[in-house]
């Protein structure tokens, strides 16, 4: 049984190997060559029986509330209270569509 505690460094390890990723994808602007590395924050966590939903948004905009730093498609992350697997929820519909799915048994690993 996973305790929230290691869930919480899952999900840290997870955003940090996300950081990486887009800190390595570059710029949608290519001359904006002094865009600083991405660092990502756990915004709530919800506990449902099953385990945990984490939210999460960029560092900067939990910092700063300005939406000039709010991260678009970044889909809520499920861990598995009892494997400690992390799973996408998707963006395409509310969040609770997605719990309910992994209640039926679909999984989108991460």
């Amino acid at each position: 049984m996973t305790t929230q505690h290691t869930a919480d460094e899952a999900v840290q390890a997870y955003l940090r190997r996300l950081e990486q990723a887009m800190d390595n994808f570059g710029s949608a602007l290519p001359v904006n060559a002094n865009r600083p590395p991405h660092q990502l924050a756990i915004t709530s966590i919800d506990e449902h029986d099953f385990g945990w939903v984490y939210f999460y948004d960029s560092a900067e905009y939990v910092k700063t509330g300005d939406f000039l730093h709010s991260l678009a498609g970044n889909a809520p992350v499920i861990v598995d209270r009892t494997t400690c697997k992390l799973y996408s929820c998707g963006t395409a519909h509310p969040v609770e569509y997605y719990v309910e799915e992994f209640r039926k048994g679909v999984r989108r690993p991460l």
